[in-house]
């Protein structure tokens, strides 16, 4: 579809490293970030009790625009781009950090090809082997990503996130035509018993 379209493996266009594995706190300025938190849209929810206080060794966990964290193991493999409005972040050790050059890579991008079911497929594949899916490092940075040039990169999540936006107002509509189905249905049934 695209021309000039680079198939090149995730470690040779990013810097990937483990989440920080520490106890979770009631309160703080840095939130925890679990696979808990994502909803089945892959969007985060509520943080209560899920913070870590921020030591000086633990700055390199912190994410930076344009970062990916993916969940390298559990039952649910996926991945999320960060963005600096979300606030302080730090991943558990259970999320990859998938660091890349922003002149090279669009963050919301990447996720979107690595949440791809082709790729959640291949990922699916690497972490076998067990009940919990656990992917190795040295396997996903071998994962071959297909990485057109930039502005197409961007052209491709615009499409993406119109997709996901008419998804989430059909299943709206869906649910209100259930409801009202219900209330019809009660409605008949109440009037036919009187």
């Amino acid at each position: 579809m695209y021309k000039n379209i680079l198939i090149t493996k995730l470690g040779e266009i990013a810097d990937v490293q483990f989440g920080l594995y520490q106890k979770k706190e009631m309160e703080g300025s840095v939130k925890y970030l679990t696979s808990s938190h994502f909803d089945d849209d892959l969007n985060p929810t509520l943080f209560e009790n899920s913070f870590v206080k921020l030591e000086n060794k633990d700055n390199k966990f912190l994410l930076k625009s344009n970062d990916i964290i993916l969940a390298g193991k559990g039952q649910r493999i996926f991945a999320w781009a960060y963005e600096e409005k979300f606030g302080k972040v730090i991943p558990s050790s259970l999320f990859y950090i998938i660091r890349t050059d922003e002149n090279q890579v669009n963050g919301h991008y990447l996720s979107t090809i690595l949440n791809s079911s082709k790729k959640q497929y291949e990922l699916t594949l690497l972490g076998s082997g067990s009940s919990m899916i656990s992917i190795t490092k040295k396997e996903l940075l071998d994962l071959e990503i297909a990485l057109p040039p930039l502005e197409e990169q961007k052209k491709i999540v615009k499409i993406s996130k119109l997709l996901d936006e008419e998804i989430s107002i059909t299943s709206q509509i869906l649910e209100k035509k259930r409801m009202f189905k219900q209330g019809v249905l009660n409605q008949l049934l109440t009037n036919k018993t009187k």
